[in-house]
């Protein structure tokens, strides 16, 4: 007894839905069931080959779309045979447009890309597909244009120049220095330190390379040295405490010494500066006395400082007499603070 008949398959050797087209062979399938089947196997094809079928069999594809809709219609209606009738059409139809849209006739691909030549704006070289511009069909043998090769640029996508093997070049932390010169690329500095930050040994807040006592805390306006009794100031070396001499002489007291070693080792540390040393008195006794005591006690200390080191070309001594006082001569308080040795800053 001969079965109810079910749709046959012969498969193209290419294909797609596993053996390319159904060529459907109907033997009086009638079943709603069987009907459903086929028409969604149809359907399935129509859709995995849209673009073909739209592109090179228009007709057929609209065909089939119509009798697939009738054929739906038919069953949904219950009158299978004319559901039967409908599905015929619809597979004459597609077969029809298999055949029309081919790939090689309809879709050729002369360089073997993929990408068909209607699609592909190289038909004769075939895409590279490096993941730049694969769409197009055409190979980017460079693709960021900066004339090094993608073979040999380690930023295929990104332009840059020979010397930095088409890569960009970038200044990663902002300093100026780009960063194929920066010896720290990641660490803002300066230029003169080929943009590394630079240190500060003694933690005293005065760079290492402006600081005079790199490797002793000081502070800033004694250009980093650890000064006590005296500070710098933009016009002098201003002394904390008094210098002192033997009464109506020239001689300075031991008691200054560690004042005046600190004042030398200020100079030592600033070697531009020349240092203006003036002596100055009180009003008490003759005017030409008092200028060559403090001539005297001015060549005084800058024999002392000579002697700590500090070289004697950089050293000017003036004695000023009682022309500039600091306060009331009348007082003895006064006449105290008129007593004075000045330390000026001539160069620097």
């Amino acid at each position: 007894m001969m079965q109810h008949p079910c749709l046959r398959y012969a498969a193209r050797p290419r294909g797609i839905l596993a053996a390319g087209l159904l060529l459907m062979t109907t033997l009086g399938c009638v079943g709603t069931s069987q009907v459903n089947q086929r028409t969604q196997a149809l359907e399935t094809l129509l859709t995995d080959r849209h673009d073909q079928f739209y592109a090179c069999a228009p007709t057929a594809l609209a065909h089939a779309e119509v009798a697939i809709a009738r054929a739906r219609n038919a069953t949904g209606r219950g009158l299978p045979v004319a559901a039967e009738g409908a599905l015929k059409q619809a597979e004459a139809a597609v077969r029809e447009g298999w055949t029309g849209s081919g790939d090689s006739v309809c879709m050729p691909d002369t360089d073997g890309d993929g990408i068909p030549d209607r699609d592909d704006k190289c038909p004769t070289l075939p895409e590279d597909f490096d993941g730049f511009q694969d769409e197009d069909g055409c190979p980017d043998p460079d693709n960021d244009g900066d004339g090094v090769l993608d073979v040999d640029d380690l930023c295929p996508n990104e332009a840059g120049p020979v010397a930095n093997r088409g890569c960009p070049v970038k200044d990663s932390d902002g300093d100026g220095v780009m960063d194929p010169d920066d010896a720290c690329p990641t660490i803002p500095g300066p230029r003169i330190n080929r943009g590394c930050p630079i240190q500060d040994r003694d933690k005293d807040g005065v760079a290492d390379d402006l600081d005079r006592c790199p490797d002793e805390a000081g502070s800033a306006e004694n250009g980093g040295c650890p000064y006590t009794l005296i500070s710098i100031t933009d016009d002098r070396i201003q002394v904390k405490q008094k210098v002192f001499f033997q009464t109506a002489k020239a001689a300075i007291k031991k008691e200054s010494f560690e004042l005046l070693n600190e004042v030398a080792q200020a100079i030592l540390d600033h070697p531009k500066f020349r240092i203006g040393i003036e002596g100055h008195t009180d009003s008490v006794g003759k005017p030409k006395v008092n200028r060559k005591l403090s001539q005297d006690r001015a060549n005084a200390v800058r024999m002392y400082l000579i002697g700590q080191g500090v070289a004697p070309e950089r050293l000017q001594a003036v004695g000023m007499g009682d022309d500039v006082p600091l306060d009331d001569n009348a007082t003895e308080a006064g006449r105290a603070v008129n007593r004075r040795v000045e330390f000026h800053i001539l160069e620097k």
